[in-house]
């Protein structure tokens, strides 16, 4: 047993499994159980590996109540656990981070084991300047308050945009009913997998390049305009 407990978060593959590093795999083997958003892909990951760990699920559905479950498990186990999300690096919108304050204000060590980012992997191959730039995350599910927050999108700054797989024909309808179907943007598609793909154009370009995709990862750059007023369309 460990004299004292540690918390690693730990970037796992978004979506080629060789892409884990050396580190995290050592991680892995050494900890004495995993944190999980779901069993099927923790469990998957740990199969893929080689690895035998018990799992903690930790998710937007339980995070309240499973964090102090955890939190306690640490204290009085002195056991080392590590936090995954379903894929890359965690608690970019994701659960967890509550964990991770309050084992920071009861003494317990949070290290993190770096990786892959589908933010940051996007962004290596946009061909963007990158000077500046801002993760906007996701947008709401409503359709009404999805309208309401691409109104408020600054457009001084590229930005970061997340959404379901299942959700980029509704994000692909909305914002063409908010903004100028001339806004350019770009969609990295399943990036890693062997279906790879990055779409640049003009919003109506892009709806009608992505319209049959199978649903899929994606991230989606929306890129920043110098003239405020062709920001959104005329009424």
């Amino acid at each position: 047993m460990n004299k004292n407990p540690k918390l690693y978060v730990v970037a796992t593959p978004i979506g080629n499994p060789g892409d884990i590093t050396l580190r995290a795999i050592e991680i892995l083997k050494n900890i004495d159980f995993l944190i999980c958003e779901e069993y099927k892909i923790g469990s998957k990951l740990l199969n893929h590996l080689k690895i035998k760990k018990p799992l903690e699920l930790l998710n937007e559905h339980n995070e309240g109540e499973e964090t102090d479950v955890i939190l306690e498990k640490l204290l009085l186990t002195n056991e080392t656990a590590a936090i995954i999300s379903d894929a890359g690096t965690p608690l970019f919108a994701d659960p967890g981070n509550e964990l991770v304050r309050k084992c920071h204000l009861n003494g317990i060590p949070v290290i993190p084991i770096p990786g892959v980012s589908s933010i940051m992997t996007a962004l290596m191959v946009s061909g963007l300047s990158l000077e500046k730039f801002l993760f906007y995350g996701f947008l709401p599910a409503n359709k009404f308050e999805r309208i309401k927050a691409i109104k408020k999108l600054p457009s001084q700054y590229d930005l970061i945009l997340l959404e379901a797989p299942y959700r980029l024909k509704q994000l692909m309808r909305d914002l063409l009913k908010t903004l100028s179907d001339k806004r350019e943007a770009i969609i990295a598609y399943k990036l890693t997998y062997p279906e790879e793909k990055l779409f640049w154009g003009t919003l109506k370009e892009l709806q009608i390049m992505t319209q049959n995709l199978p649903k899929g990862e994606f991230v989606f750059i929306l890129k920043k305009i110098s003239d405020e007023r062709n920001n959104y369309k005329k009424r």
